[in-house]
């Protein structure tokens, strides 16, 4: 599975622009009853919508799209990954739940790259399943999988990965939030 990690790659003004900013008290979050199900809740910043890429093309739909886009295009150049377009990308904040985890998905329907910026000190991990994308289902609601790579959360930590992969989230048990920039691209 196609995997690449980096550590201390945030500069300080990047780091007092997430702790500031998004992390700050007047960053607007909105609240949607479902991420993947309505089990699921979560606070989100758009800023690419999901859209049609045979259709449609990226709208921006928020100005700290820039400020994330620099960071990621940073973690590309390291690691020799190149990037056609962004087909999603946002920033989400979960609290603890019941559930434990988020409902086990892909992001979209076609082949991507998900990349993924741990932004608080939290628990809550990030769960890659041994199983791919079968053009059916993007959620997998009673499936059972083999755990391929759990990704533990650490402080402005970046993770990219093969997005045909099913992946979830795993609620904070210890912290009372876990924020994560999300992208997708191809």
């Amino acid at each position: 599975m196609f995997y690449k990690e980096s550590k201390n790659l945030l500069n300080q003004k990047e780091i007092n622009f997430i702790k500031d900013i998004i992390l700050g008290n007047s960053f607007p979050w909105y609240y949607h009853q479902a991420s993947t199900t309505k089990e699921c809740p979560v606070y989100t910043h758009t800023l690419i919508h999901r859209y049609d890429i045979n259709e449609e093309k990226p709208v921006i739909n928020s100005n700290v799209f820039s400020f994330f886009e620099k960071i990621i295009l940073k973690f590309c150049k390291k690691h020799g990954i190149k990037i056609k377009t962004f087909t999603r990308a946002t920033l989400n904040s979960i609290s603890f739940n019941k559930k434990k985890k988020v409902v086990a998905h892909v992001d979209h329907n076609f082949k991507h790259k998900v990349i993924m910026i741990y932004l608080n000190n939290t628990d809550g991990e990030t769960i890659v399943y041994d199983k791919r994308f079968d053009n059916k289902n993007s959620l997998l609601l009673s499936h059972k999988m083999k755990i391929l790579k759990t990704i533990k959360p650490e402080l402005y930590k970046i993770v990219c990965w093969d997005g045909s992969y099913y992946h979830a989230a795993t609620y904070p048990k210890d912290n009372n939030r876990r924020v994560v920039f999300v992208a997708t691209f191809i």
